[in-house]
């Protein structure tokens, strides 16, 4: 081995090849919230965090309007982007969120937690967070024993969004507290929403079903087919937040905040499509990639996740 390199060494900034560069600025800059730092005309650009000259680079010069690389060809894997804690890697989640930006997968590596997606070029991206070094998890002889179990995205969420501990003076109140008129009529919104976006996924499964087995008779036979099938099993998670809601906003709910918040965060987490998450997250993945109306129902109820939590941060 080699006489061993300086610590401070590290990697300063990653340049890349796109094919369009305001789209790719709109998702570095507008979706992730890097800072564009200086352009070179409509060909370059460089974007950093926390004032650095760049971070990234993105330009055109050999790529303009090209496609995306091919698949089984070397190069780029992914790139990784280190996020300072968790709360600032939540926070990113919840940029991927706003925007209806789906994840490739969520992996817990015990090092570290790590969120991966595919930028408009279609360029791996890795957006995580490290554990300390104390908390990396070791082998008996001292070797780093690295995993990959599923990330809890919800967990991540809750983070992200936490209030901080109040001042000293400041509120001290404890226990529950009553659910706000706001807070109901933000759930009934909601639960529009929800029936919206299920309705549309109800259709689009019920389009791919008799693709692979027939038309469905009549109403009532679909009806049974849903409650009963496994083809439409993993709509059930869907309908079951729709109903905890009915109960939530109910005339004789004893409903509190915190039970709303736990139900905003449950939506959040279910509607974290993922290539690699669990079977409702694979299967909405899949129909937000192949209908338009799921697209449309999935940003009008981001939109009021979205109000809910600028209206409880003001």
């Amino acid at each position: 081995m080699g006489r061993r390199i300086h610590d401070g060494i590290d990697i300063g900034h990653v340049h890349l090849r796109v094919s369009d560069l305001e789209r790719s600025i709109a998702f570095y800059s507008g979706v992730l919230g890097f800072e564009v730092q200086q352009r070179w005309g409509d060909s370059a650009a460089f974007l950093s965090a926390g004032g650095y000259h760049h971070h990234i680079g993105l330009n055109t010069w050999e790529s303009l309007g090209g496609p995306p690389p091919a698949q089984g060809t070397t190069g780029l894997y992914h790139v990784a982007i280190r996020y300072p804690d968790r709360a600032s890697l939540g926070d990113a989640l919840r940029r991927l969120m706003d925007a209806s930006l789906p994840l490739d997968g969520a992996s817990d590596h015990g090092v570290s937690e790590a969120l991966y997606l595919r930028d408009p070029d279609g360029n791996g991206l890795e957006l995580y967070r490290d554990r300390s070094k104390e908390a990396w998890p070791r082998a008996e002889d001292g070797s780093l024993l690295m995993t990959s179990a599923p990330l809890d995205v919800g967990a991540l969420l809750r983070d992200a969004s936490a209030p901080s501990a109040s001042p000293p003076g400041g509120d001290l109140t404890t226990g529950p507290v009553d659910i706000s008129d706001a807070t109901r009529e933000r759930l009934r919104e909601l639960r529009t929403g929800l029936l919206a976006l299920h309705k549309v996924l109800l259709e689009d499964a019920r389009v791919a079903y008799e693709l692979d087995r027939g038309r469905v008779g009549n109403n009532a036979s679909f009806l049974q087919l849903v409650i009963n099938d496994a083809w439409f099993a993993w709509l059930h998670s869907l309908t079951g937040v729709i109903v905890r809601i009915d109960e939530s906003i109910g005339k004789d709910a004893a409903t509190t905040e915190s039970d709303a918040t736990a139900v905003f965060d449950q939506v959040e987490q279910l509607l974290t499509a993922s290539e690699a998450g669990g079977e409702f997250q694979k299967r909405y993945y899949e129909a937000l990639q192949r209908q338009p109306a799921v697209v449309l129902a999935h940003a009008d109820v981001r939109r009021i996740l979205r109000a809910r939590r600028d209206s409880s941060q003001a």
